[in-house]
């Protein structure tokens, strides 16, 4: 996103959906490292904990990209259960459905929407639990679609959520400053959406408070990616995070392929152990709450 001072809504939903369209044949590339146990899965398994989806459960996803968690809790909604899995870009829903298509969930109703998460249109009350995984901190106004997505609850229904901490606790994130420094890029925004938009955890905790839920508690997980040097660090980075990568977009060929070799040189030192490869612990919010009805 860029520094200007004014934020067009149409203009960053546009943005974003472009990037995630063009991320998808990354994520798909990269599907070992992403659902590797100690990785993506470890934040599902938080959120699906929170939730306790069981028999006849309909479950909501909430920018399920490639359709997790969602399909992980379809196996415990069933039978008779449904799984609603919703994401802003086609082309990653059509992971999703692959992946549905090749698990054996015959007894359970499997629904995909693409729509922007606060274009949702759900029945009040028909929901019995909402999850959304890495997602809230690109919501353009977090609270006001939370308190859409609680109005489509049960009373009781519970929700879980998961977001990015802070720069030094997200390693994945280690490339940033070196981009910035050698590119010489400003700071981002304040108050924008983006990757880090909801580190701040007491801040998770007022968005979901404003959105009318109950019993709110805050609580921590880390994701961890392995690589086997830092060459492969740096392409998933180039494959899969868009919100990283547009940051050297509007460069040239020759200064882009310069800086993603600065990266790759600097930025993963940290993380690499003695035989090369590259441990990125990723530290995510995890907040559960009730909706009171």
């Amino acid at each position: 996103m860029s520094a200007d001072t004014t934020f067009d809504e149409r203009t960053y939903k546009s943005g974003l959906r472009r990037e995630w369209r063009e991320a998808a044949p990354g994520w798909q590339r990269w599907m070992e490292v992403l659902e590797a146990d100690e990785a993506m899965p470890r934040i599902g398994r938080r959120l699906l904990q929170a939730i306790r989806p069981g028999p006849g459960d309909h479950v909501l996803d909430v920018g399920t990209g490639y359709g997790e968690p969602g399909l992980t809790a379809a196996r415990a909604v069933a039978p008779g259960g449904r799984v609603t899995l919703q994401d802003l870009s086609g082309e990653m829903l059509a992971l999703a459905r692959d992946r549905a298509a090749s698990t054996d969930l015959d007894d359970v109703a499997i629904e995909f929407v693409e729509c922007d998460a606060d274009e949702l249109t759900l029945a009040e009350g028909q929901l019995d639990a909402v999850m959304s995984r890495s997602v809230l901190m690109y919501l353009a106004d977090p609270a006001q679609s939370l308190a859409q997505l609680r109005a489509s609850l049960r009373p009781g229904g519970r929700m879980a959520a998961s977001t990015w901490s802070s720069p030094h606790e997200v390693a994945m994130a280690a490339p940033v400053p070196v981009i910035r420094r050698l590119l010489d890029l400003p700071p981002p925004p304040a108050d924008r959406p983006g990757l880090f938009a909801l580190a701040d955890p007491e801040q998770l905790r007022e968005v979901v408070t404003a959105a009318g839920f109950d019993q709110v508690e805050l609580d921590s997980v880390t994701a961890v990616f392995e690589f086997d040097s830092p060459a492969e660090a740096t392409s998933f980075l180039r494959d899969c995070a868009p919100p990283v990568t547009g940051l050297v977009d509007d460069q040239s060929e020759e200064v882009r392929e310069g800086v993603w070799r600065r990266v790759t040189d600097e930025a993963w030192e940290p993380f690499c152990g003695d035989d090369g490869r590259v441990r990125l612990p990723n530290v995510a919010h995890v907040v559960t709450a009730l909706n009171p009805g």
